[in-house]
């Protein structure tokens, strides 16, 4: 796999995580209720080790798959063999078409692919949230459920990333970068509730959930189609 084709896999994957909607519809819940309860001080406080919460997870699960990759070499040969490659693929046009069908519920609002079960259990879970652990708990969990969509991207990701033979320090600026990335919308909306109000940012949720579902789709499409040049060329 060509350094171009590499580049490209790792921009698009970036942009998902940087278009996932569950984190944020998340953040947006318990962004208004933390303001709503507590002091300025401590509700931006909270709202920090929730965000730094959402990316520990995201460095942990690409730090967790380049240790497997680094004491394993029968992985690591299974992953260069263009058999994985043709597999990933397909992984990402299913997942290309799966996102684009079910990744929102069908009627009106953003409702989210995710049990009801799960997201009651969620906004059940805000109130609770009283000091920096349980915001930063709550940040690490938040994505969780949105794995199913998003474990291929680390897995290439992280595969690409090894492919390129990167050095340590390089490794640790990509993983910052998809870090930052996947908190970029929360940054965003934060900002933007210094001028909006909670219900307009709803609101822009839901006008804009067709370009968000296209947007994703889109990417995991665009992933399959550089997997393949790579096998290819």
């Amino acid at each position: 796999m060509n350094v171009i084709i590499s580049v490209g896999i790792l921009v698009f994957a970036m942009l998902i995580f940087a278009f996932l909607q569950l984190v944020p519809g998340i953040f947006l819940l318990f962004h208004q209720y933390a303001s709503g309860k507590y002091s300025k001080n401590r509700s931006t406080d909270l709202i920090t080790f929730f965000i730094l919460g959402v990316e520990t997870t995201v460095a942990l699960i690409f730090l967790s798959l380049l240790f497997i990759l680094g004491i394993s070499p029968a992985i690591t040969h299974a992953v260069d063999n263009d058999i994985f490659s043709w597999i990933m693929s397909g992984v990402f046009f299913a997942a290309a078409i799966a996102l684009f069908m079910f990744y929102y519920r069908r009627g009106r609002g953003s409702k989210l692919f995710i049990p009801r079960r799960l997201a009651s259990h969620y906004q059940a879970k805000i109130p609770t949230i009283k000091t920096r652990s349980d915001a930063f708990v709550f940040g690490l969990i938040a994505g969780v459920p949105e794995l199913c969509f998003t474990l291929p991207v680390y897995i290439i990701a992280t595969t690409t990333m090894n492919q390129l033979g990167l050095s340590s320090p390089e490794h640790a600026g990509l993983i910052i970068l998809f870090a930052l990335a996947a908190v970029l919308p929360l940054f965003l909306f934060h900002i933007f509730t210094h001028t909006y109000n909670f219900a307009d940012l709803i609101r822009f949720r839901f006008k804009h959930k067709s370009f968000f579902r296209f947007c994703l789709s889109f990417f995991y499409f665009l992933i399959a189609i550089f997997i393949i040049m790579g096998v290819l060329i």
